[in-house]
This record gives structure tokens, C-alpha cells and sequence, in this order.
């Protein structure tokens, strides 16, 4: 189990894209409603005073004054830790986010995402593979998340093998974004295949896929893809994600983080636009947005070390 946990976990959070700005997937589409695409200013190095370690997975919160993230996501000890803000490149480490982590290894706790109304949720290996439903949330007050559970919904599918992956709730913490991932390491190297979709809460412990999140999501997906760490801006308008071409990985491997867009929370996403791509080995991955879309925040491999970085957002 050890092996296989460490096999999703290098999987999961190690796959990864860098900047080099390309617009080739991303035709503005010919309907009537003309379609704007984001696109963002240089990296700028962002600054955890006292953090000694692997700094991945970023997340900001809504009210832009604190930054979780995970240290190494190897599966034996990956935990949740958490930063206060100084300015928008500097936070000062504060430490672990106590009711989020196991304490016994082998184990990963990672992934966090938070909605305007304090809902916390993360991905966790616990009593893995006994337990399938690997999806866990509970309420974040002052570095403490309380009254944890595992979510539950029709996105488990509770398949051996199958587990989501990724996931990004919406800024009201309506709406589920999933991704569920198969790995099998007999007959492919690291993800096989992945699906997204989308989901509306029905209780605190409960998401449902809406009957529509295939259309919605129709130009997003695409088979000739894996995909993974979809993020949803916090006026529903822009999903933020990650992908690489299916069929394995090689150090050839291009993979690109891109953002689809649409002018109304209740339509599709539009074609994709290519925001960031490189070869496997640069490992980029994992963009957040702050509250009003301005800052994209994200981790990025530099020296052998895990780093978060930040990028403004060009003004149009």
C-alpha cells in the first residue's frame, strides 16, 4: 500500500507545466458574445518567512489574508500548513493547519480549498484503499478545521483504482468542481485517464453532479488528454486547469496549464487558451486566484525545491 500511495502521490502533484505564453488552443469562438481571455504579467518569488521546506499546492483564501498550502507531496508525510499575509509576496509561515492532518505516515494531506462561508475542504489518503471516498471537509476558523467528515456524492465513484484526484469549490460554495483520476501501475504510468465534472451542494457533507456539468464542461474536456486541478474564479466565469497529453509521460512531455471562459455562470465554458506550457521537468502547476482575479498564485520547482510564485494580472 505504501508503494501505491506514494505512486498517487508523485502522480497527483508532480505533473506539471511552465511559462511559455501560447495562444494555439484557444480561438476566440464565433458566437455572438465576444469572448475575453485572461492573460498575466511576469513571475515574481513569493516570500514564507520562517518556512524551511517544500512549499506546494497554493490556495489564497476569500478574504485574501491567509495562503495554505502542502509541503512535498511524496504520500509518506505530506501535511497542510498555512501563512498570514504581509503584502501580496510576502506571508510569515505560521505552521501546521491543525484537524486537517493525520498524524501516522504513510499518508497525504493536500489539495486545500476554502469558500466564502468558512467550508474547508482536502484530499486524504486516510484508510486508504479500505475506504475509497477520499474527498474530506469540515469548518476553518483561526488555523483549526472542525466537525471534519468525508464528502460524500455520486463524483465517489468508488471504483479500486479511481479516486479524486483534484477538486476547486466556488467562492459560494455552491458548486463542486471534481476530478477523478484512475491509476493502475500495472498497465500505465502514473494517470491513465481522468474525468471532470461538476457538481451542487445539497448539504454540508453532500455534492450531486448536476444534470448538465457535461455540457457545460464540452469543450474542456477532451480525450486526447489527461487533466487535472480545475479551479473556478470566484465570479464562476473562468476554470483554471491542467493538462497533458494521454498515452504516459516522458521528459519530452508538454503540459499546459489553460483557462476556458464565458460571459454567463450558466453557460458552457468556451475552448481553452493555452496560458502556460514546458516540458515535464520545469514543474509548474496549481494556479488560485485572489478574490477579485487580480493575483494568480501557483508552485513552481526551482533548485530542487518547491516554491510558491505569483503573476498580476495584465490590464486590459
Amino acid at each position: 500500500m505504501k508503494a501505491y500511495i506514494s505512486l498517487i502521490a508523485f502522480s497527483v502533484l508532480t505533473i506539471f507545466a511552465c511559462k511559455k505564453e501560447d495562444d494555439k488552443d484557444g480561438p476566440i469562438p464565433s458566437n455572438e458574445t465576444q469572448i475575453e481571455y485572461p492573460s498575466y504579467e511576469q513571475e515574481i518569488d513569493v516570500q514564507i518567512n520562517g518556512l524551511s521546506f517544500d512549499a506546494m499546492e497554493p490556495f489564497i483564501s476569500p478574504d485574501g489574508s491567509t495562503l495554505f498550502f502542502n509541503n512535498l507531496n511524496n504520500g509518506i508525510n505530506t501535511k497542510i500548513y498555512y501563512a498570514s499575509k504581509v503584502n501580496d509576496s510576502t506571508f510569515n509561515f505560521v505552521g501546521e493547519l491543525n484537524g486537517a492532518n493525520q498524524i501516522t505516515p504513510p499518508h497525504l494531506d493536500g489539495v486545500p480549498d476554502l469558500d466564502s462561508q468558512g467550508n474547508f475542504y482536502w484530499t486524504s489518503t486516510r484508510d486508504y484503499p479500505n475506504r475509497l471516498d477520499n474527498l474530506f471537509y469540515g469548518k476553518y476558523s483561526n488555523g483549526m478545521v472542525r466537525d471534519s467528515g468525508r464528502l460524500q456524492g455520486d463524483f465517489n465513484l468508488n471504483i479500486p483504482g479511481w479516486l479524486v484526484m483534484d477538486h476547486g469549490i466556488s467562492f459560494n460554495g455552491q458548486y463542486l468542481y471534481f476530478n477523478n483520476a484512475r491509476f493502475d501501475n500495472l498497465n500505465c504510468q502514473g494517470l491513465c485517464e481522468t474525468r471532470l465534472g461538476i457538481a451542487q451542494k445539497v448539504n454540508d457533507s453532500t455534492f450531486n453532479t448536476i444534470s448538465n456539468s457535461e455540457e457545460l464542461l464540452k469543450n474542456v474536456t477532451d480525450t486526447n488528454y489527461v487533466f487535472y486541478a480545475p479551479y473556478i474564479s470566484s465570479d464562476d466565469l473562468e476554470l483554471y486547469y491542467t493538462r497533458f497529453p494521454a498515452g504516459g509521460v516522458s521528459p519530452q512531455t508538454q503540459v499546459e496549464i489553460l483557462v476556458a471562459v464565458r460571459n454567463d455562470p450558466n453557460a458552457p465554458f468556451s475552448k481553452p487558451k493555452v496560458l502556460f506550457a514546458d516540458n515535464i521537468g520545469n514543474i509548474v502547476e496549481a494556479p488560485c486566484l485572489t478574490a477579485n482575479k487580480q493575483i494568480m498564485y501557483y508552485h513552481k520547482k526551482v533548485g530542487g525545491v518547491h516554491e510558491i510564485k505569483m503573476r498580476y494580472r495584465e490590464q486590459i
